[in-house]
């Protein structure tokens, strides 16, 4: 099958692999060619010209943003938003005369690459796959990134549209399938079905924990939780640090390290200079050295934040389960990750707003050896079990396949 991939983040470097590069290695070694197209969203507007790379032998156009920056930060987002698909879609289409496809997977939101996206449906004529990972713009909304009133009905009218011309639609849980069929307008002919978020299952090759935390700089003799990932909004950041005021009282032998960049970087670094030294912060760090670094800590933490009603299945799990690290989720009432959590007995989960039954939950892991054990084990079993990139990739194309001929897909979802 020929397959033409959007997305807005896709690794070009190796070592540093992202789900949208594992998603495609997994598609091409069960004998299907992809041509990847990514408008890096998080590049400079004009950062650099069209580039086409060959990476693990796959064809991968990356593609910077443009905006109108000098007008403002409403212009500047707009404009990103607006300008950045249609020049794309230009250059896309001298690019890829002559080629032919049979499926079209894009991903949520499919608004910051929806002139690609239309073109592509038009000229080939393709099956095509949704991946909903996000409900824009009402989990945007939800978290300050987009404001109500016009900008939100506007984002709502033109994603609502397109999500409705997609043929299938893989949401990450139960939950998120009752989301979308509440708040997105579908077709009769629409297929939805579950399709968990993924990733690699084999155990990495990391170093010792001693040798982990000498290299990266952490305290050998303290209990370390983690949290790896975006330092900005809905990531439950003010809960950490919060909890991590509350475990310096209590649990003077914990410690919490938080990985990656963000909005909220600075709120981390000044909660740290305000003399909150059991908090650790590490900028962020290719794929590789990031499971060191969590491979010698104790506790994975899973952050989200309190009345959201969008239900979200944060994806940084997977690596937390590669490395055998036992989980704490914090995590908003709507969504079914915790029970997700505790059901397969990788972790704990608490209320997303409550960073005193966050250190809790921390510490009770902490404190029961026999049950981290127990969790390392079960962590095997679910990789295997739901988050094989195999099996996804596998069923992503599978379902594609349903549809007719005439873009129809079979009627019975989940």
């Amino acid at each position: 099958m020929q397959i033409l991939m959007l997305c807005t983040k896709y690794a070009l470097n190796g070592g540093d692999d992202y789900l949208t590069n594992e998603l495609v290695s997994a598609c091409v070694s069960q004998g299907h060619r992809v041509q990847v197209v990514v408008l890096d969203w998080s590049a400079r507007p004009g950062a650099h010209p069209p580039k086409h790379l060959s990476i693990d032998g796959v064809d991968v156009m990356a593609l910077a943003p443009c905006a109108i920056e000098s007008l403002g930060g409403l212009v500047r987002l707009a404009s990103k938003w607006g300008l950045s698909s249609l020049r794309a879609a230009k250059v896309m289409r001298s690019a890829l005369r002559g080629r032919s496809f049979d499926l079209l997977v894009a991903f949520s939101p499919v608004s910051a690459v929806a002139a690609q996206a239309l073109w592509a449906m038009r000229k080939f004529r393709t099956r095509n796959y949704l991946v909903m990972w996000d409900f824009f713009p009402y989990h945007h909304r939800s978290i300050g990134l987009i404001p109500d009133g016009w900008p939100f009905t506007i984002a709502r009218s033109l994603e609502g549209s397109l999500v409705g011309r997609f043929d299938v639609i893989g949401c990450m849980s139960e939950r998120n399938v009752a989301y979308l069929k509440s708040h997105y307008r579908r077709r009769p002919w629409q297929r939805v079905e579950i399709l968990p978020i993924w990733g690699r299952i084999e155990t990495p090759s990391i170093m010792s924990r001693d040798e982990a935390r000498k290299a990266f700089g952490l305290p050998p003799d303290r209990h370390i939780v983690v949290h790896g990932g975006q330092i900005t909004q809905g990531r439950g950041i003010d809960d950490i640090l919060a909890a991590a005021a509350i475990a310096r009282q209590q649990h003077p032998a914990l410690a919490f390290l938080l990985i990656g960049e963000g909005r909220l970087t600075s709120l981390v670094c000044d909660h740290i200079a305000r003399g909150g030294d059991n908090v650790i912060y590490l900028p962020r760090v290719a794929r590789d050295d990031y499971l060191n670094v969590i491979s010698a800590c104790d506790v994975g933490l899973i952050c989200t934040v309190r009345h959201v009603d969008v239900p979200t299945f944060p994806s940084k799990v997977i690596d937390y389960l590669r490395v055998g690290l036992p989980v704490v989720a914090s995590v908003e009432q709507s969504t079914d990750y915790g029970s997700f959590i505790e059901d397969h007995g990788i972790g704990l989960a608490v209320s997303a707003g409550d960073p005193t039954a966050m250190v809790r939950a921390i510490w009770a892991i902490i404190d029961d050896r026999n049950g981290r054990e127990r969790m390392a084990l079960a962590a095997r079993r679910t990789l295997a079990e739901t988050f094989d990139v195999r099996r996804v990739a596998q069923r992503l194309i599978e379902s594609a396949c349903l549809v007719s001929p005439d873009g129809a897909a079979c009627k019975n979802d989940v």
